[in-house]
């Protein structure tokens, strides 16, 4: 059996540590040593039992469209083995050839802080995400003319709310580049995208928050797999993307904001 991909950086790093050859990692060029030297720049506990465990700790927190991809080439008998507790080694080995590349999950819950963010449920931490997103347009066109923002909120599914975020956005005064990152961060962050598209302020909200996220271990793949598997791959190309190598992103103060805001309504 070929280990899954997660299993293999866990066990080069594991290995790279312990012989004290972690520098040799920057030599390789697959994706499993990025990941292995991600999970060491991240200081991450390196589990050992975890890359002989046949399921990802907390596997079934993972939206169900995480399984359903995982097990899709399977038939009802094998899916069922996948997707049960079994221990035996046929089990194991057709477990970890399926699930093996998922991230360990934590359990669902509240959260306040930005490495509490997967255990919110999919609708309010895609709400959650849409919340940042939206101030970020806002801070981006808050030193525009009126005629500007105008112009702005008629191109928006929810542009008749875009000037109370404006306006809130501005009474932050100095401390918005603080909360918010800089204004031409967050204009970086929401240009070149179709706000038509009701998606525009998740993928922003991603956006805003790689720079920390990429520095949290399996964090950017515990947020996708919470979402259901398309919308999920939207946000981990954003939080893996370009925007992922700046330092100017959201602060603390402003994602206990965005989940405050989130977790209103059904």
């Amino acid at each position: 059996m070929t280990a899954p991909p997660a299993q293999v950086a866990l066990a080069l790093a594991i290995a790279a540590r312990a012989g004290d050859r972690v520098a040799a990692l920057a030599h390789l060029a697959s994706d499993d040593a990025a990941a292995a030297r991600a999970l060491l720049d991240a200081g991450a506990p390196l589990d050992r039992a975890a890359v002989a465990a046949a399921r990802p700790h907390g596997w079934r927190h993972c939206d169900p469209s995480w399984l359903d991809d995982a097990c899709a080439e399977l038939d009802v008998a094998a899916r069922a083995i996948v997707l049960s507790d079994r221990e035996d080694p046929a089990a194991v080995w057709l477990a970890q050839r399926c699930l093996g590349h998922l991230a360990p999950m934590p359990e669902p819950g509240p959260a306040r802080t930005l490495a509490e963010l997967p255990r919110l449920p999919a609708r309010a931490l895609s709400r959650t995400l849409i919340a940042i997103g939206r101030r970020q347009l806002a801070h981006a066109i808050a030193g525009a003319s009126a005629l500007e923002q105008a112009a702005v909120a008629r191109r928006l599914p929810w542009g008749g709310e875009l000037s109370g975020e404006v306006a809130a956005v501005k009474t932050l005064g100095d401390a918005a580049a603080a909360q918010l990152g800089s204004r031409r961060a967050a204009a970086a962050r929401t240009g070149g995208l179709g706000w038509s598209d009701p998606l525009a302020a998740l993928a922003v909200g991603a956006r805003a928050l790689a720079p920390a996220v990429r520095r949290a271990g399996d964090l950017d793949r515990q947020l996708a797999q919470r979402l259901p598997r398309a919308l999920g791959q939207t946000v981990l190309a954003e939080l893996r993307g370009r925007f992922a190598d700046g330092a100017d992103g959201v602060d603390a103060v402003e994602i206990r904001r965005a989940i405050d805001h989130g977790s209103v309504g059904p």
